[in-house]
């Protein structure tokens, strides 16, 4: 495969699967039109790198289908001024996806594996306004940057930890599926009231297990 063909993947992804989603975001439609995902995957997955398909990373992980990454993020309403923090970055597709869309991106992952990879591919692309981290406990967030605009978590979680609930700014949003029974879960958005989230629901959604993270 070469860079055309994947090129021309590319925009068929975009034309095919995220506008027909109704993502509306010019500057994420951008993103995901320019920004190259065969990089944030494994070679012997390139064939199903463009698809609507969910990619596997390692062996419990798997990249979300980029459709439903796409909806989510087109949620968040990024803005230029935000620090955002993303909690199970996998291979650092979706901060390469942010880092044209807001000021600053923070990954952490729990697999060192994974995490190295991100960061590989990161310099690849020569995205400076990023850091990646590795974390034993993600339900711990990453305190040394805080506190953040906003958070978004990238997998399914039964509740969100207090921890990671403390390192948005007053006002800031976190943004989550909340996985309630079976497959099923509810991509939300929290706004913090008073150390507290006040929970809006955007849109359901499945998320199998081996995407939940346990944090």
């Amino acid at each position: 495969m070469h860079d055309k063909f994947f090129q021309t993947a590319r925009m068929n992804m975009v034309k095919n699967q995220i506008l027909p989603n109704n993502v509306k975001n010019k500057a994420l439609i951008e993103s995901f039109s320019t920004i190259q995902k065969e990089i944030f995957v494994p070679e012997d997955q390139y064939d199903l790198v463009y698809t609507d398909s969910e990619i596997k990373i390692s062996k419990n992980r798997n990249l979300m289908k980029t459709f439903v990454i796409a909806k989510m993020l087109d949620r968040c309403n990024f803005n230029i001024d935000d620090k955002v923090l993303i909690i199970g970055c996998l291979t650092g597709y979706s901060i390469a996806i942010l880092s044209k869309m807001v000021n600053y991106v923070v990954g952490i992952d729990n697999e060192k594996e994974i995490i190295d990879m991100a960061s590989k591919n990161i310099n690849k692309l020569n995205i400076l306004n990023c850091s990646i981290f590795y974390k034993k406990d993600l339900s711990q967030g990453l305190s040394r940057n805080a506190p953040y605009d906003k958070i978004f978590i990238e997998g399914s979680v039964k509740s969100v930890p207090a921890p990671i609930i403390k390192q948005l700014k007053d006002d800031g949003e976190i943004f989550v599926t909340l996985k309630n029974q079976n497959y099923v879960g509810d991509f939300v958005r929290g706004l913090k009231i008073e150390s507290n989230l006040s929970i809006e629901k955007c849109f359901n959604t499945n998320v199998k297990d081996k995407m939940e993270l346990i944090i």
